[in-house]
């Protein structure tokens, strides 16, 4: 009998263990459940706030810029004379075009120079 009172009493603690055992890896995969969701939640969360980082950066981008076109287009419609450099420039420019232009009366480099046609050449192509 004695044995049989020992072999009872292991296999109510081993029931108590088990039980035990089963509700604490309940609460572990609760536990583990909430902690993956949160996880979740956080990443999207990071994610959201650095869209909106990267969209303010741009909006101040492009706000500072728009103010800097405004200022400029202000400066152009106060001040309507060109400034020297642009007359400069178009100065520079009417030099590059004239020098590219072609030559007159055969001038090339400072050098005149003859161009001849002889009868002869235009008479065989006419013939061909």
């Amino acid at each position: 009998m004695l044995k049989h009172k020992t072999s009872q009493s292991q296999s109510t603690e081993e029931d108590k263990f088990k039980l035990k055992h089963q509700s604490l890896l309940q609460d572990f995969l609760e536990f583990q459940k909430e902690f993956v969701s949160k996880k979740k939640k956080l990443q999207m969360t990071k994610q959201k706030r650095d869209i909106l980082s990267t969209e303010i950066r741009f909006l101040r981008q492009r706000y500072r810029y728009l103010m800097a076109m405004k200022s400029h287009n202000l400066q152009l419609q106060q001040d309507p004379a060109p400034p020297e450099n642009s007359s400069m420039q178009s100065e520079d420019i009417r030099k590059l075009l004239s020098t590219k232009k072609k030559p007159k009366h055969g001038i090339i480099n400072g050098k005149s120079v003859e161009k001849k046609i002889s009868w002869q050449d235009q008479t065989t192509v006419m013939n061909v």
